[in-house]
């Protein structure tokens, strides 16, 4: 059955699926890189580990705290996305201009967790400002749908 809703919110409705299944992903990629490196959290952790696995105490394997950092910064954008693209959508922004900065956000935060995880600049910064610029531009297309005449 055919989808009811406009193309923009279709569009972001994917993105936003997208994104939040990156977020469980490098959450279970962290905790499988801890567990492969042997370490946990908690100290009932350690009932459940095994082997020689060790309390985390202070900082994590680097392993870990690259994927976390890739998380975080994930984590950062997200909000921003979330209610930007649903903003855009409501004021009646460029319905091809809506999808296209969804669309570019969501590809350029998949890359950036890729090359994030694995250490590659300058990579990193470009596929970060792509998506930077993808929210200015759904704040421009905003203003433009509510000021631009």
């Amino acid at each position: 059955m055919p989808s009811l809703a406009p193309a923009p919110f279709t569009v972001y409705a994917v993105c936003s699926a997208v994104l939040s299944l990156e977020m469980l992903f490098l959450g279970g990629f962290t905790a499988a890189t801890r567990a492969k490196h042997k370490g946990f959290l908690n100290p009932e952790d350690g009932a459940v580990a095994f082997g020689d696995a060790r309390l985390v105490e202070g900082a994590e394997h680097p392993d870990v705290a690259r994927i976390q950092r890739a998380h975080r910064n994930l984590n950062e954008s997200l909000p921003m996305f979330f209610a930007l693209g649903l903003i855009a959508i409501f004021a009646g922004a460029s319905p091809l201009g809506t999808q296209i900065c969804c669309g570019v956000f969501t590809g350029a935060r998949v890359m950036h967790a890729i090359v994030y995880i694995n250490a590659l600049q300058p990579w990193r910064t470009i596929f970060f400002a792509i998506g930077l610029l993808s929210l200015v531009g759904l704040i421009v297309l905003t203003m433009l749908a509510l000021f631009g005449g």
